[in-house]
């Protein structure tokens, strides 16, 4: 059945995908200075991102897919030329707004509480790799040193990195939460915009869950930062597409 496996194309645009989210997030961490002072350490840095945030938005885009095959849709990623662009523009500033490509579904017949579902499977892989990543951390913690990782102090603690060590785990399950909370910004054409049309208590009860997380794993102030973005977020959705 279509779908059910990767055409030639789909490969090639994920890989350029994950390969352009790598580069966007190791700039924003490392800096356009700290890329271009230790460019031999900064492409070893991308390595572990590759692991923890492709990893992330790979199995992300494949749960939409295929929880709309198992609803009779046809599902291909594709990607976003313009937005891969503006995220490698963006990361130079300190911003990662992760849009490089997304599942496109084919279907006259998906109910919008299909939708909800499929556009929920993301966001919550995210999750169990987060579980997965922190099981790693415990069991199998890995330390690296990157030398530019020192010039952002304790700016990035939060995240796993500190003294210029990056907690490679311990990384991967706060960005997987990361990805998480920005797919459910209630606004078109993110997840979140998808199960708030369908079922706003389900939406907010997600969103709750995901800022609990985020303020266990990152930081307590999570909460108030990413709940003030994601009311603003909704008011303006509310106001432009009704």
């Amino acid at each position: 059945m279509y779908g059910l496996y990767l055409e030639k194309d789909e490969v090639v645009q994920i890989t350029i995908s994950v390969a352009a989210i790598s580069l966007a997030l190791g700039i924003v961490f490392a800096g356009a200075d700290g890329m271009l002072a230790y460019p031999r350490e900064f492409l070893f840095f991308l390595a572990p991102l590759v692991v923890t945030v492709g990893s992330g938005f790979i199995l992300h885009e494949m749960a939409h897919k295929l929880v709309a095959i198992y609803y009779g849709a046809q599902a291909k990623f594709r990607m976003w030329t313009q937005g891969l662009l503006f995220m490698l523009a963006t990361s130079f500033f300190g911003i990662l707004f992760a849009a490089p490509g997304a599942v496109y579904i084919y279907s006259n017949k998906i109910s919008k509480r299909q939708n909800g579902i499929i556009s929920i499977a993301g966001p919550a892989l995210n999750v169990v790799l987060m579980l997965f990543f922190i099981a790693l951390e415990f069991l199998a913690p890995i330390r690296q040193f990157f030398s530019f990782l020192l010039l952002s102090g304790s700016d990035f603690a939060p995240f796993g990195i500190g003294g210029g060590v990056l907690s490679v785990w311990r990384f991967g399950a706060a960005m997987n939460i990361m990805l998480a909370l920005f797919n459910m910004i209630p606004a078109f054409p993110l997840d979140g915009s998808k199960v708030f049309a369908w079922n706003k208590f389900i939406w907010i009860g997600a969103v709750g869950a995901l800022l609990v997380l985020g303020a266990l794993i990152i930081s307590p102030g999570i909460v108030i930062g990413w709940g003030m973005m994601l009311l603003l977020f909704l008011v303006l959705s509310k106001l432009l597409f009704g």
